[in-house]
């Protein structure tokens, strides 16, 4: 049975889809060795020829002659997805299932929309062993966990959910069925841990991942000096929850990490860092860290289940202050449009941002984007906003606007599933209030050089290329 896993077109950049080489090893180790992965960001050249990028992405498909075709799907990718996938059900009858964070947190409305045959949620392991398996030999699927599908009936049937994997079980990654994408690349993104220990109101993982399970640190070095050897990574980001969550398993990662000589950065909570971990972390060749403070309120913070120990200002200042002394690149991330946030709220947040920003921090400044599935948006909801991001200025967290400007047709024709159309607004704040004083702070933080319109120049350039594809 030939199994082929496809990475959709979502990106101008390549980042190479570790995730799906660890899905694709295991179910090679489980006995489907035809498995291979097609990265469409990396195959398809040009992805400005937009009328003809899903038939170019089917017949890529269909050129492989698989028995089964699953498809990894988020948020930016659905719209995409959902085209590609109805394509392949009219056009074939090879068994499509969708799989990641879209099916994970709303499997009905992705089958509904895609066509598709199934819809794998949560951890994929496990799951889509056991169907290709039933698929293969043609047994019931009904005791599948972790499995959606439409039913005789026409409707959709979500199976028990599943438990999560023991992470000791993954085999060695088969990075060569991405050799080619992955060789010298700089966006290199790999996980040592999946999923975290809190349960923060505006994170859609927690639904996903449940707890924190660390990868074996032997397997994390042995993957590191394949990626360094065999592809010249030299550079890469761990894109965990927060990698430094329990003290002594990173202070033993970064001990053995030490001899490899890397250039890396993580994401870790405020409250998991203290000056033992930073010399370990700068030791092993981190030069970056990227916390979630999400607010300049105390108040705020914990009312988004945030949990961090010292929940006070100070303490935060005061650990991102030791971190820019130690020399690492430090980026602060905040949030606004937040449903029980007030004016006063925003301005803490603002004038918080500003000192760390002036100590030498980089600062991020969101709106909370209502994901689908988030705890927030359930308890929430009457609080939601429909409006156009784009026409107020406000920044997007899905689509960026080269995006926006050359798949529009498939973004506007599935736009009550993009967040970006969505914001919370605040409970004492009128809309044109709350957008006025979001963009004023936006400015006033320097943030808006990262324009939220194309230039005149850009929409020239853009057409210009699609004028010369036609």
């Amino acid at each position: 049975m030939k199994v082929l896993i496809v990475n959709p077109v979502w990106s101008f950049q390549n980042y190479p889809p570790l995730n799906l080489v660890e899905l694709a090893s295991y179910l090679i180790g489980n006995g489907f060795k035809n498995t291979k992965i097609l990265d469409l960001n990396f195959e398809i050249k040009n992805k400005f020829k937009v009328d003809n990028l899903i038939e170019e992405s089917r017949k890529k498909i269909l050129k492989e002659k698989p028995d089964a075709v699953c498809i990894t799907c988020n948020a930016v990718q659905f719209p995409f997805v959902c085209e590609l996938s109805r394509e392949l059900k009219s056009r074939t009858k090879i068994p499509v299932v969708i799989g990641g964070v879209m099916p994970s947190l709303g499997a009905e409305s992705v089958l509904k929309l895609t066509q598709a045959d199934f819809a794998v949620r949560g951890e994929g392991e496990l799951t889509l062993t056991e169907l290709l398996t039933g698929i293969k030999n043609k047994k019931n699927l009904k005791r599948i966990k972790g499995l959606s599908y439409i039913d005789k009936n026409g409707k959709p049937k979500n199976n028990s959910e599943r438990e999560l994997l023991d992470l000791n079980c993954l085999p060695e990654p088969r990075f060569d069925l991405i050799s080619e994408n992955l060789k010298n690349n700089k966006n290199v993104w790999l996980t040592a841990s999946r999923g975290c220990a809190y349960k923060c109101g505006f994170c859609s993982g927690n639904a996903i991942w449940k707890y924190q399970r660390r990868k074996n640190i032997d397997s994390i070095i042995k993957q590191l000096l394949a990626l360094k050897k065999k592809y010249g990574v030299k550079n890469f980001i761990f894109g965990d929850d927060c990698l430094t969550l329990n003290k002594e398993w990173i202070k033993e990662l970064c001990g053995k990490m030490i001899p490899l000589k890397l250039k890396w950065g993580c994401l870790a909570r405020i409250d998991s860092i203290d000056e033992e971990i930073l010399a370990c972390l700068k030791k092993a060749g981190c030069g970056s860290i990227y916390h979630g403070i999400e607010s300049g309120s105390a108040a705020v913070r914990k009312n988004l289940d945030k949990n961090i120990k010292d929940n006070d200002n100070k303490k935060i200042f005061g650990a991102v202050k030791k971190e820019l002394e130690y020399g690492f690149k430090v980026t602060c991330s905040f949030m606004s449009g937040i449903p029980f946030e007030t004016k006063k709220d925003i301005m803490q947040t603002f004038n918080f941002a500003k000192k760390l920003q002036k100590t030498g921090a980089a600062i991020q400044l969101w709106l909370l984007t209502p994901y689908y599935g988030l705890k927030i948006l359930k308890e929430y909801k009457k609080q939601v906003v429909e409006t156009d991001r784009t026409k107020y200025n406000l920044q997007k967290d899905i689509f960026h606007n080269a995006q926006m400007f050359l798949y529009s047709r498939f973004i506007d024709k599935y736009k009550k599933y993009n967040p970006d159309n969505f914001i919370f607004l605040p409970q004492d704040m009128r809309f044109e209030q709350f957008v006025k004083l979001f963009c004023n702070i936006h400015k006033k933080l320097g943030l808006d050089k990262n324009k939220k319109k194309l230039t005149e120049k850009e929409v020239f350039i853009l057409k210009t290329v699609l004028a010369k594809n036609e």
